[in-house]
């Protein structure tokens, strides 16, 4: 398939809007889902660590399928109840690496649906091309081989190249927990640890997400 559109972003909200964020941001995911043949995957996610914040993420087929979603009325609908409520909003150019799943077509609401870590790293300046082959392999592995892996998603930063974000979908918190022993995440732990500069892991409670199911891209 042709590289799809990625979009990544960090919003917060305060208490007393959270619950129509969450009713406001489902009708646009439900709407993009059953509408939208273009929008092919979305997720909000909430930070454990702070539930009034949020990752977003989402994967469209190409540009057009991306400004299609933009101009349609759910979105602007979105926009209008929500934009001027958010405390946070932060936009990440990004670019899509690899993106593969294993889901369903499908609606997912609420936080027991799947475990959810997101990942930013950032390695050596040089070093870029030995990292996306040592991780890439690690991904595409980890989907052929491991049960609980449902979705594994690695982006690029567009405007700071040695620096990457990971979205991943385990079926448990014992999936991810068996994914981290195996010899092919132990390999990459230990081929890249002398390139990564920092390393940011946040776990992640599913709010909104949907997917159309056996996403497969692979730069």
């Amino acid at each position: 398939m042709s590289k799809p559109v990625v979009h990544l972003f960090h919003l917060g909200v305060d208490e007393k809007n959270r619950d129509s964020f969450y009713q406001v941001g489902m009708e646009n995911f439900q709407t993009s889902y059953e509408e939208e043949a273009g929008t092919l995957a979305m997720y909000a996610s909430s930070l454990k660590e702070n539930p009034l914040e949020y990752k977003v993420f989402e994967v469209y087929a190409d540009e057009v399928a991306y400004q299609s979603h933009r101009t349609s009325l759910h979105y602007q609908s979105y926009v209008e109840q929500v934009g001027s409520k958010l405390t946070k909003r932060e936009v990440y150019e990004v670019e899509a690496l690899f993106l593969e799943e294993k889901l369903p077509s499908g609606v997912w609401l609420g936080a027991e649906k799947y475990f959810l870590k997101f990942a930013q790293i950032q390695v050596e300046a040089g070093s870029e091309k030995a990292f996306e082959r040592s991780v890439l392999l690690n991904m595409q592995t980890s989907i052929k081989e491991e049960v609980g892996v449902l979705a594994m998603y690695a982006v690029k930063d567009s405007q700071q190249s040695n620096r990457y974000y990971f979205y991943e979908v385990y079926a448990s918190a014992k999936a991810y927990e068996d994914h981290r022993l195996t010899p092919h995440f132990q390999r990459y732990i230990s081929e890249t640890q002398d390139l990564v500069e920092e390393k940011n892991l946040q776990d992640l409670e599913n709010s909104i997400a949907i997917s159309k199911g056996q996403l497969a891209f692979s730069s």
